[in-house]
This record gives C-alpha cells, sequence and structure tokens, in this order.
C-alpha cells in the first residue's frame, strides 16, 4: 500500500499519538508499504533520519492559513496515495479525502470535544456526563467538528471497547468501528541515570498531563496522610501552577519531585525506581502509562473509569478504586504497599497479561489488515 499517515503531533512533541505513529510508520515501511507522515511542528528545522517521508507544517501559522496549508499538502500526497490513515486533524483529512477520492481510517484515542470543552472552562464534568449534557451553541459546534470526520469514514479504530461504545453514540454504525489494542513498549531502565535523591521510605509515581481530570491535586492530599511516602510526579500542563502551590500550601515541598516533561527513557528509568504507580484520573481511553507501569514491574492503583478497567484487571494485575474517592486512595496505597506477597503476584500477573495482550507485532497485524481492507 501507499499510505498517507496525518497526525497532529510528532517527535519532539510528547504525547500517545506522536510516539505511535513514529513506531507503525517505521514498521509498515519494513514491511514493504509505502509510507508518507504529515504532521503541524512547532519547529520545523529538524534533523529528521527516518525511513519514511516526513513533512512538517508549522503549527505556529494564523489559523486559517495553517488549515488551508495543511488540507493542501494532505491532497498533494493522497492523491497518488491509497488511503489515509487520520491519526489527527480529522477535519482537515476529511476535507482532503474528498478532494482525492481516497478512503480514510481514522483513529480515535479520545473525545476531542470533550478535551477541548474542558481546558477552555466550557464544561467542568467526565467524559460520560459529557455525552448526555445539554448544550450550547459553542459545545454542539466542537461536537460537530469532532464527530463529522468520522461519518464519512470508512472505517474508525479505537484502542478500546470503551472508546467504541463512545464513539457509537455519536451516531457512528457500530460495524464500522473496530477495536485494535495499542503496543506497549518500555525501555530498559540505566542504571544510576536519573536517580532519584535517597529517600527513607515509599516512592510513588504518577505520569500524566497535568489537567483537571487526571486527579493529581488528590494524590498530593492523600500524600499528606501517607507519611511514610513521597511522590514523584512526572508531566507538565496547565495546572502545573497551582499543584506547585498546593505542595507549598500543604508543607510537601520535600516530599513531592516535579519532573515536567521528559523523554520514555528518563520515565522508564523512574518507574523502575518506583513502589508505587498511581493513577487517578475521571477519564481513560485506554492507560497506556498504567501498562507501562506493569512492565517495569511496579504494581498499579488506578481509578476505575474508562477503558482502564480492560489494563488494569482488579486483583489480577493492579488494584481498581472508585474516582474521586480519597479515603479509598489511601487505603489501597497503604495495604499494598504493606503486603510483599500481594505486590509480587499482582506484579507477576501484569507483566504476562502486557506481553500477551499488548504485543506490538499483532498491533501491526492488525491494524495492517484492517487498512487493506479499504484499498480498492
Amino acid at each position: 500500500m501507499n499510505i498517507v499517515i496525518v497526525t497532529g503531533i510528532f517527535p519532539p512533541d510528547i504525547g500517545g499519538p506522536a510516539s505511535y505513529v513514529s513506531k507503525v510508520a517505521a514498521e509498515f515501511i519494513d514491511r514493504g508499504h509505502r509510507v508518507s507522515v504529515i504532521t503541524l511542528s512547532d519547529n520545523l528545522e529538524h534533523d529528521d533520519h527516518y525511513n519514511f517521508a516526513l513533512i512538517r507544517v508549522a503549527r505556529t501559522v494564523f489559523k486559517p492559513l495553517r488549515w488551508m496549508k495543511t488540507v493542501a499538502v494532505i491532497v498533494r500526497y493522497a492523491k497518488n496515495a491509497d488511503l489515509i490513515y487520520v491519526n489527527g486533524l480529522g477535519f482537515e483529512s476529511m476535507l482532503a479525502s474528498f478532494i482525492t477520492r481516497k478512503p480514510a481510517v481514522h483513529k480515535i484515542v479520545g473525545d476531542y470535544a470533550w478535551e477541548r470543552a474542558r481546558n477552555k472552562g466550557l464544561f467542568t464534568g467526565t467524559i460520560d456526563e459529557y455525552q448526555s449534557a445539554s448544550k450550547g451553541i459553542v459545545l454542539k459546534i466542537l461536537d460537530f467538528i469532532r464527530t463529522t470526520p468520522l461519518r464519512h469514514a470508512a472505517k474508525v479504530i479505537t484502542p478500546s471497547n470503551y472508546l467504541k461504545r463512545i464513539v457509537s453514540a455519536w451516531k457512528i454504525p457500530s460495524e464500522k468501528i473496530q477495536v485494535v489494542y495499542n503496543a506497549v513498549e518500555l525501555p530498559e531502565a540505566i542504571e544510576g541515570d536519573d536517580a532519584l535523591p535517597e529517600f527513607n521510605g515509599n516512592t510513588l509515581i504518577t505520569v500524566c498531563r497535568l489537567t483537571p481530570w487526571k486527579g493529581v491535586a488528590s494524590i498530593i492530599d492523600a500524600l499528606e496522610r501517607l507519611n511514610n511516602c513521597r511522590l514523584v510526579i512526572v508531566g507538565d500542563g496547565p495546572l502545573r501552577q497551582e499543584l506547585d502551590l498546593q505542595v507549598e500550601r500543604q508543607g510537601l515541598n520535600d516530599r513531592v519531585i516535579f519532573t515536567g516533561n521528559i523523554t520514555k527513557q528518563k520515565v522508564s528509568n523512574l518507574l523502575f525506581q518506583s513502589d508505587l504507580f498511581i493513577l487517578n484520573s475521571s477519564y481513560e481511553g485506554l492507560p497506556h502509562v498504567a501498562l507501562e507501569a506493569m512492565l517495569a514491574g511496579v504494581p498499579v492503583i488506578a481509578t476505575d473509569v474508562g477503558g482502564t478497567g480492560e489494563a488494569v484487571i482488579d486483583g489480577k494485575t493492579g488494584c481498581l478504586i472508585p474516582f474521586g474517592e480519597l479515603g479509598e486512595l489511601e487505603k489501597a496505597v497503604v495495604s499494598t504497599l504493606d503486603n510483599q506477597s500481594r505486590r509480587e503476584q499482582l506484579v507477576e500477573q501484569a507483566l504476562e497479561y502486557c506481553q500477551k495482550t499488548f504485543k506490538f507485532s499483532r498491533m501491526v497485524d492488525e491494524t495492517d489488515s484492517l487498512l487493506k481492507e479499504e484499498v480498492k
């Protein structure tokens, strides 16, 4: 096949779609396909060395001009391709698909409308609450931008059954939506690199974008009563300053470490130094970072929301707790840290589950087959 892959982010950008696209594109090339990747980028000057064509479009350009430029670039490459594989920039890709008459397969890893509404302060509830909420004109426009490209897509891929149910509720035919679990891989830790300061106690870690629905503030609240623990917070986002102030206000500066955005290798190094991973989110499509913690041999505590239960099986591969129950979070931390044999059992079962269910070769095989079905 000749495949055009469209994405909103790409290395050095940090995020799931960025790492996913770079790896899948390289694997497609190894399988004999031709691949062009089109992405937005803050800086067009990169020393890119990939085995596929990479076209960067300036993200900082005035938006209407950027939209037109992006559509034009997709059209230029798609007109000689077999299909467009969309991992972001859905509306632009839809227009290019119309112009070139090439099928578009969209991968959906969340609800764009809900995330934009939360980030702009237009909606404060969970993703599930958003689906049935009464909406004004602005939220309806966001829904239109999110859903219209999917209605014209040849196929939609989601990384979890939970997200398939969400997308189906947007009046996308269920038979058009296919679940392909993402792969999870973790670099080997480099001994002695990124070593944490000495601490006489247990190290808790969370890895996420610092947004309201990730629940980091509640983990900090719980830490106040977990006197023998410290917390490593990996990631950055709009709540960083607010969380800094919370830590200072609660007198936890000596037990909280903010790392900001760091490389995947550095995340791996920190996971291997941690005793417990916590994901306290109010929404997850399928939490890759929890799977990465499992691969690192770190017991996982996560909130039972979204597609998390497809990765963290309560009592088998981790511990699930209800979202918003601070007491349950504290209790889960204490009971897991106090029971070494339970921790070891969870780690062993989680590693086996990850290696079986979330293999890279399986994910690429399934994605490859789905794309081939759309090539006439």
